[in-house]
């Protein structure tokens, strides 16, 4: 019998500050990608604003990860892309395949800048895409971040 793992991944990812502000306001409740991410219902999402804000400002709960055509995607959730159609066409130009990331809970969060991010490890950079976090790794941020104020 395979043992089932009950640990939750976190997916940091890169969003324009137009979305992730969608996101927070619940205007938008799934996030478009063109790459599909390892995560599965029930794991975590934390919502990085790109340039100019660079800044955390959410953290969420993902519902579903939605695999389908672009033609699909837009057709049957258009409602809850927060984009609109032309953007949405540009985005998936040539390619089969569209990723959804359904998120089922968000919270804004006191925005945790890129400075402080890299104070508490130098070596962070904000994803292009996305990258996977473990939860040592979000417990220890959350931990030096509050020893520096």
């Amino acid at each position: 019998m395979q043992k089932v793992s009950n640990i939750k991944k976190y997916l940091f990812i890169s969003v324009k500050p137009e979305f992730a502000n969608k996101i927070i306001a619940k205007e938008k409740c799934i996030e478009l990608r063109k790459i599909k991410p390892h995560v599965k219902a029930g794991d975590y999402i934390i919502i990085y604003a790109s340039s100019p804000i660079k800044c955390v400002v959410g953290f969420g709960k993902i519902k579903q990860i939605i695999e389908t055509t672009p033609m699909e995607m837009w057709s049957n959730y258009s409602e809850y892309l927060g984009i609109d159609e032309l953007r949405f066409s540009n985005y998936y130009a040539g390619r089969k395949r569209a990723i959804g990331i359904e998120i089922e809970t968000i919270k804004s969060v006191t925005p945790i800048n890129l400075i402080s991010l890299k104070k508490v490890d130098a070596n962070f950079h904000p994803p292009q895409v996305y990258r996977y976090v473990t939860n040592e790794q979000v417990c220890e941020t959350i931990t030096k971040f509050l020893a520096l104020k």
